[in-house]
């Protein structure tokens, strides 16, 4: 396991020095990853977690949630569908807590 002076620790596999196959990423502030890394960067399937009770569990590209995900937030919403560049976009379905 790896420690960085802020906290943060990773655990998993490296290539060349970089972070790169499976692994888990915990930063300082209790959010964490964990899931495929590619040459340093959150890349393929994983599940990220923050600190405040998001989580999204889906695909990544170069720390981007992109391609297909769900997304839930802690007051019970949800969000299950496509995902480009960080954004919802494309097909997906939303739900409230409600029912909505």
């Amino acid at each position: 396991m790896e420690e960085w002076p802020d906290g943060a620790q990773y655990e998993g596999t490296y290539k060349f020095g970089k972070k790169d196959g499976h692994g888990k990423f915990l930063w300082a502030d209790m959010s964490s990853y964990e899931g495929n890394f590619l040459d340093n960067n959150i890349h393929g399937f994983g599940e990220y977690r923050w600190a405040d009770g998001r989580v999204y569990k889906g695909d990544w590209v170069c720390n981007k949630m992109h391609g297909r995900g769900d997304f839930s937030w802690a007051d019970g919403r949800q969000y299950s569908g496509d995902y480009y560049d960080d954004k919802k976009q494309g097909h997906g379905i939303f739900t409230w807590p409600d029912g909505r």
